[in-house]
């Protein structure tokens, strides 16, 4: 039975390793990029997206140069300003408008994605700025609330854009609504704004549950299946009490009197009658 005990140890092994693996990757996230950007002669200086080591991974954190006509684009109510406000500004010759940090992002986790307005709030430094941001499911609808008071920032001067992707098709939001599951939103600096946006799809947690049960039955199953041939296998093949030794079912050579004195060993040690 130990050998049963390890052997079913090792087949739900490959499951437990499964099950912290699921927790760890399965659920809503988001992806998007994020600009904070200033005029080249504000004293402050660039903003900076400082990020914690626990998003390095799934953040890259580029140099943001706006020219010009970029800047016009943007200044215009925009829907398709999300990612097409990106531009190096390093060509010779071209002036440069704003400078900053543009950061994309993938597969953030809701707390992650909450982390993120901190990370926004802290770019210009030394401000009163704030940012919340918060992603939660009820039912198959994702709600995207958030807010920011950006009022220590300068009209025309200052610029803060985000951009977020959800898992699925947007179905309401205040934001520019660039894709059918991606929103852009540009709050106006010395002011507060608001966030909004509802996306509807399955959870990827909910929908990994058919395919992992099965797995888990199946595991189970065929645990119990070895469990039963090992204590098959090793079960006692000896005599019941009370039972007599089988007869050998082999050809004998012993003659019928040989028989008769081993069927009934009694008789072999009573003395014959003369």
């Amino acid at each position: 039975m130990p050998v049963a005990v390890v052997i079913v140890a090792l087949l739900l092994s490959p499951l437990m390793t499964g099950c912290l693996e699921r927790s760890t990757t399965v659920g809503d996230r988001y992806s998007g990029s994020v600009i904070v950007a200033t005029s080249p002669d504000n004293p402050r200086g660039a903003p900076q997206l400082d990020l914690p080591e626990s998003m390095l991974g799934q953040v890259s954190v580029t140099e943001f140069k706006e020219t010009p006509e970029e800047s016009a684009e943007s200044a215009a109510p925009s829907g398709s300003a999300g990612d097409d406000n990106e531009g190096s500004g390093d060509k010779p010759g071209e002036a440069v408008t704003r400078v900053g940090s543009r950061a994309s992002f993938t597969d953030l986790t809701a707390g992650q994605f909450g982390q993120l307005g901190d990370i926004i709030a802290d770019a210009y430094g030394e401000t009163s700025l704030t940012m919340d941001l918060t992603a939660k499911r009820s039912g198959e609808v994702v709600r995207f609330r958030g807010d920011t008071d950006l009022s220590d920032l300068t009209p025309v001067r200052d610029f803060v854009q985000l951009t977020v992707t959800f898992g699925g098709p947007v179905t309401a939001t205040n934001g520019d609504q660039v894709g059918e599951s991606t929103v852009t939103w540009t709050p106006a600096p010395g002011e507060p704004s608001d966030f909004s946006a509802d996306a509807t799809y399955p959870d990827p947690a909910t929908a990994a549950v058919s395919s992992w049960s099965w797995f888990v039955a199946i595991v189970c199953l065929i645990a119990v299946l070895v469990i039963v041939r090992i204590a098959y296998s090793k079960r006692y093949r000896g005599p019941r009490p009370g039972r007599p030794v089988s007869p050998n079912t082999a050809p004998s050579t012993l003659s019928g009197e040989g028989l008769s004195a081993a069927a009934d060993p009694t008789a072999a040690t009573t003395p014959k009658e003369s």
